[in-house]
């Protein structure tokens, strides 16, 4: 009983409070249509993973970027000293 499609669960749920077997299927019907699947979380959750990857290799990048240019400022610095 426990692996119960929800959407049965609502449909189940709006006939103990009194609906009748068309109200509870256009209710239970609209949640469903407003609410995401497992499947669709799981896929969004991937979507948002990938992306926030990204960023943040995008971010590490400009980091190693920056870092270079700062150490052959420093290097060009040094060398003008030197010579």
């Amino acid at each position: 009983m426990a692996a119960m499609n929800p959407i049965l669960r609502l449909r189940r749920a709006f006939r103990s409070i009194g609906a009748d077997a068309k109200q509870a299927d256009d209710a239970a019907g609209a949640v469903d249509d407003y609410s995401y699947s497992r499947r669709e979380a799981d896929l969004r959750h991937a979507q948002m993973m990938a992306e926030m990857r990204e960023h943040m290799a995008d971010q590490t990048n400009r980091i190693l970027l920056g870092m270079f240019v700062l150490l052959s400022i420093a290097v060009g610095v040094i060398l003008a000293f030197v010579a």
